[in-house]
């Protein structure tokens, strides 16, 4: 087989080689024009004794028509001297995706709808049971005022997903460099760090993506799912849903009030009438009687009680009190204090209870401006060990408090999954955005953490 750009100008069963646009192995595109003279591309396919192979599944491409695919006009086989080739007829294009890489990154706005677009495509594609398998910059392809995905490379879908290749050019889009590893996502603004993670993680789909992105999956031709986030993951995981539980507001475990917020989780969460605020006040007010009433006894104030694989701090060390001073009557804000107006605390179950690892949280004293050069801060406001769970209720707070832009964030790719508000920001861009969220209603337990340092 002669290189590509050696059959410029030559001509293909009646139509001309034009300019040669692209090449890539045994495939390349040429400008032509179609059997009426109008302008068009032809994609050339070089046989290697499978001619009625390729043919046929081009047939099939032509066949599924989308608007966010490339329209194929024309199917044939034909020869150039010695080689047997087949070519596929479709619409031109204007420019490509790659094209304004070269110059220039997307804006977030920009890529919303460039994901948008393409997603909605994807869904279309593998839900007639097809695979594209071409998801690069260079096979996005915009048609005037619309953006396509080429067409020409349609195969019958086994397992593959084009989840991680739609996730690996948004990433590219927004930064101009090419995806390495599901850490690069943490960079990313919300919803994007969010939606990258969901289509490359271990559980990675265009369902996933679907979630994040605009809620419910959407089934072949556009049509939404009127199915809860369970039963969505329970089908993207091969398993039965699992009822939905009366109660899927999350809850946190309160802590004594002497001692630092220990945040436990449980994927069965346990259903019940909230505390009503009256009964929360009485019972700190109880507590805080009872702490005074130790302090004078003992003359001493309370010692730390330290958290199993809590590290040691200053703040946990027994310190010598004035004679005169008196230890605070209520708990430390974002402890017990998080409970008043907050979901109903529970009791987790000894098999299912996770104790996450020591805790840098709410460490504006020790930060300094060297460490927040390296550092990625997320506020977080709940916790799972379930991402349905978790996506679940950031849905929900996205719809109370879409300002605050709360989504789906794993540290490590796997349990725990973080209901935060926002992506990744600096450390002063965290406690501004926590202290935003606590004075729109969030609960006060809510903190600003560190997770890259």
């Amino acid at each position: 087989m002669p290189l590509w750009n050696e059959i410029e100008g030559q001509t293909l069963d009646g139509f001309s080689l034009r300019k040669l646009l692209r090449s890539e192995g045994r495939t390349a595109w040429f400008s032509t024009e179609d059997s009426g003279g109008a302008p068009a591309v032809i994609s050339v396919f070089e046989a290697l004794n499978d001619e009625d192979t390729v043919q046929a599944r081009l047939q099939a491409a032509a066949r599924f028509e989308h608007p966010g695919l490339l329209a194929i006009r024309g199917i044939g086989a034909g020869r150039l001297g010695d080689e047997s080739l087949v070519y596929a007829v479709m619409e031109p294009f204007d420019q490509t995706l790659a094209d304004v890489l070269r110059d220039r990154t997307l804006t977030p706005e920009e890529a919303r709808e460039v994901t948008e677009t393409l997603l909605s495509t994807l869904e279309a594609i593998e839900g007639a049971g097809l695979y594209h398998g071409h998801v690069d910059a260079s096979g996005v392809l915009g048609v005037g005022d619309n953006i396509k995905l080429r067409s020409d490379c349609l195969t019958a879908r086994h397992a593959d997903s084009d989840a991680p290749a739609l996730a690996a050019l948004l990433y590219h889009a927004l930064t101009g460099r090419r995806f390495s590893s599901e850490r690069d996502a943490l960079q990313l603004p919300a919803p994007f760090a969010t939606l990258v993670r969901a289509g490359i993680g271990s559980n990675g789909s265009l369902a996933a993506m679907r979630r994040v992105l605009s809620g419910p999956a959407v089934t072949n031709g556009g049509a939404a799912a009127a199915t809860s986030s369970a039963a969505s993951a329970a089908i993207d995981a091969n398993i039965p849903a699992r009822p939905v539980e009366a109660s899927s507001a999350p809850r946190t475990v309160a802590q004594p009030a002497a001692s630092p917020r220990a945040t436990r989780m449980t994927d069965e969460l346990e259903s019940g009438p909230r505390k009503r605020p009256s009964v929360t006040i009485a019972a700190l007010i109880i507590m805080a009687i009872v702490l005074v009433a130790f302090w004078y006894a003992f003359k001493r104030p309370t010692r730390h009680t330290s958290i199993s694989g809590e590290a040691p701090s200053t703040a946990s060390q027994p310190q010598p009190a004035p004679p005169a001073a008196v230890p605070p009557a209520a708990s430390p804000a974002g402890d017990a204090a998080g409970t008043m107006g907050a979901p109903k605390s529970v009791k987790p179950s000894p098999r299912t209870a996770v104790k996450l690892a020591p805790s840098r949280v709410d460490s504006e004293a020790n930060a300094s401006p060297a460490s927040s050069e390296r550092s990625i801060w997320h506020v977080v406001a709940y916790t799972y060990v379930r991402e349905d769970t978790a996506q679940h209720m950031a849905t929900e707070l996205a719809g109370k408090y879409p300002q605050l832009e709360p989504q789906v964030f794993s540290p490590n790719g796997h349990a725990p999954f973080l209901v935060t508000l926002g992506g990744g920001m600096t450390r002063q861009e965290a406690f501004a955005r926590r202290e935003a969220a606590r004075a729109a209603g969030m609960p006060s337990d809510t903190y600003a953490q560190n997770f890259r340092r």
